[in-house]
């Protein structure tokens, strides 16, 4: 069976709407997925985001819950093999007041991946599009610090590379970039990571998932992403992170035709126990260590 765990996508709008695109839960598993990161999302601009995006991780809980194939789990001992394992993500540190306190409701609600920014920097800390030479906030600096009470993976996807330098020697959180393409393949394109943020995180023991965007990919495909992060950085390195239903150009069309990945990566000498470890388990490992913070 060919296991895929995917570390961003933007179903939670499509969940909210009742209108699909690139995946449907529900048909995750017969298209050989194993689980997702479901990255919870809510515009800058708007008015109230907390409360927006406790109701969109709402939506989603009480999706997951009157489907018995789609589970949220909160740890890696809760995976199950046999149902879509969802895990819940929130995407953009802007969704908090001036304390940060509402990450208590977060964690409580079931949230285990968080992405610091987005396109936009906010009072935690600097994005790539906007200000790849600034960094975390002073405010920022403490919330990371705060971090280390809770089992969340901190993601560092659409960060500067000065914060994400920042997360990596601050923190004692596991780290990844969840959806982001090479910068030195595609160096026109800020929101892409560069090099010096990739060996931070592979220092911390991360992982980064490479995004299936035309446009993020810059003319390279998604296998030649994925063999500058083997190359350059280890196998125990790479991972998959779509960004479906984030994005409007997938070079893979949706999750039934990833298996085409999987027979370029073979084409190109990756054995099935490295395909495995990009897929899928470079990723649990850091999910399974995670969880052990608080055990």
């Amino acid at each position: 069976m060919l296991g895929v765990f995917d570390l961003h996508c933007d179903t939670p709008h499509n969940i909210f709407k009742n209108k699909f695109n690139h995946i449907i839960p529900e048909q995750l598993h017969r298209q050989h997925y194993l689980g997702a990161v479901f990255a919870h999302f809510i515009y800058p601009k708007s008015k109230y985001p907390f409360i927006e995006v406790v109701q969109l991780l709402a939506t989603t809980i009480t999706y997951s819950e009157k489907r018995k194939i789609v589970y949220t789990v909160r740890s890696y001992k809760e995976m199950n093999k046999k149902k879509v394992n969802i895990i819940l993500g929130v995407e953009g540190g802007h969704i908090f007041d001036k304390t940060f306190k509402q990450i208590e409701t977060l964690y409580a609600l079931g949230v285990r991946v968080l992405t610091i920014t987005w396109n936009n920097s906010n009072q935690l800390g600097h994005s790539g599009l906007e200000a790849d030479k600034r960094g975390l906030t002073k405010k920022g600096r403490a919330f990371i610090k705060k971090l280390a009470q809770y089992s969340i993976i901190i993601d560092l996807s659409h960060a500067s590379t000065r914060t994400a330098l920042d997360v990596c020697n601050i923190c004692e959180n596991q780290i990844i970039a969840s959806h982001s393409c090479m910068r030195a393949l595609n160096p026109s394109f800020l929101r892409n990571i560069d090099n010096r943020a990739i060996k931070a995180i592979v220092q911390r023991g991360g992982v980064v998932g490479i995004n299936f965007s035309r446009y993020h990919l810059g003319g390279y495909s998604v296998t030649d992403h994925i063999d500058y992060v083997t190359d350059n950085f280890g196998i125990e390195t790479a991972a998959i992170g779509s960004d479906f239903d984030g994005i409007n150009d997938p070079v893979v069309s949706g999750p039934k035709d990833i298996v085409t990945l999987k027979q370029e990566l073979r084409k190109r000498g990756y054995t099935p126990r490295d395909i495995d470890k990009i897929f899928y388990k470079n990723f649990l490992r850091i999910f399974r260590k995670s969880g052990k913070r608080n055990a």
